[in-house]
């Protein structure tokens, strides 16, 4: 599926899983996404880092199961993250979680649907939280396609 191998996953979703997860949050979820979570269920990909058109690097650090695994599954984020805080805006559905806890989220807007933004949740109170994502890719494809080094490289490199 991807030149990327997912490494340490938890299983599969399953399309009742995804189909919950539509109904209760009123959402689509893309095709290719819906494709990723029937194939993996959470794990991390072999090659982590992501690097912009500006050459700013982004970590992935852990996928999102959907499906109860060893890390707080897609609902439960999402019943936190969309619930009265409000936290991140409703058109970015987080898939992936950097150190740190900035989510990698891709778009279920008409104008850009499935494409992949990073969402930076480190901000003051009454600062507009649109101003602190940033586009990174197409698709969920794309965007695992083009991860490159392990994290532990970059720390290699650094010495």
């Amino acid at each position: 599926m991807y030149d990327n191998p997912i490494l340490y996953t938890d299983g599969t979703a399953k399309e009742e899983d995804l189909d919950r997860i539509e109904q209760k949050f009123h959402i689509k979820i893309p095709k290719e996404m819906r494709e990723h979570y029937l194939a993996y269920n959470g794990g991390c990909p072999e090659r982590t880092v992501f690097t912009d058109k500006n050459g700013d690097g982004y970590v992935v650090d852990l996928f999102i199961p959907v499906r109860d695994g060893r890390k707080r599954p897609l609902e439960k984020t999402l019943s936190l993250l969309r619930g009265d805080n409000g936290v991140i805006p409703d058109w970015l559905i987080p898939f992936a979680e950097e150190d740190g806890g900035n989510l990698f989220c891709f778009s279920v807007r008409e104008s850009d649907f499935s494409a992949i933004y990073y969402y930076d949740h480190e901000f003051e109170y009454g600062e507009d939280p649109e101003e602190h994502i940033t586009y990174l890719a197409e698709s969920i494809t794309a965007f695992i396609n083009a991860l490159t080094e392990n994290e532990d490289d970059l720390e290699d490199d650094e010495e």
